[in-house]
């Protein structure tokens, strides 16, 4: 069984929007060692500690890591906009993300279903690209038509985008 993905080519590297390794139908490690495979060199998390442990994958961040990926955990709350402590979180990450991308690797995004608040992660790196943000949501929804569904969350990117 293989772990499901979408890939978001770029000019360089790639992302890969995904739900959460080791809730559909692979486990942890086999979904991780997956997107290694793929060339993942970074995963970013949407979800809390407390998501993760929902679905018993704790040990995401410490497995990622140990398969020599990096791992950023800057969580969104479901349905919700993010706030100042993602602001913050997302600043000490972007310029690994970028640097990933850069160098022609693939970094993958997600949340529980991979819509989202994936959508939301991929929005952000995208508008740091200089890419149109209308042009952002038609690529994302292309692959995950779940994305930019919920109107806190599409005024949430508007006013990121008009900054």
């Amino acid at each position: 069984m293989t772990h499901p993905t979408w890939q978001l080519d770029l000019e360089k590297g790639a992302l890969i929007l995904t739900p959460c390794p080791g809730t559909k139908e692979a486990d942890l490690d086999a979904s991780l060692a997956q997107l290694k495979e793929q060339g993942v060199e970074a995963i970013v998390t949407a979800l809390d500690d407390s998501e993760l442990a929902s679905k018993d994958v704790s040990a995401l961040g410490e497995k990622t890591r140990a398969l020599g990926m990096q791992w950023f955990q800057i969580e969104i709350e479901d349905d919700c906009a993010p706030g100042a402590e993602f602001a913050a979180k997302w600043q000490a990450a972007t310029t690994t993300l970028h640097n990933v991308v850069d160098n022609g690797g693939k970094v993958a995004m997600h949340c529980m279903g991979g819509s989202g608040r994936t959508g939301l992660l991929a929005a952000h790196l995208l508008l740091e690209k200089g890419w149109d943000l209308d042009k952002i949501i038609q690529e994302v929804q292309a692959l995950r038509p779940g994305a930019f569904t919920k109107p806190v969350q599409v005024d949430y990117i508007l006013a990121v985008a008009a900054q």
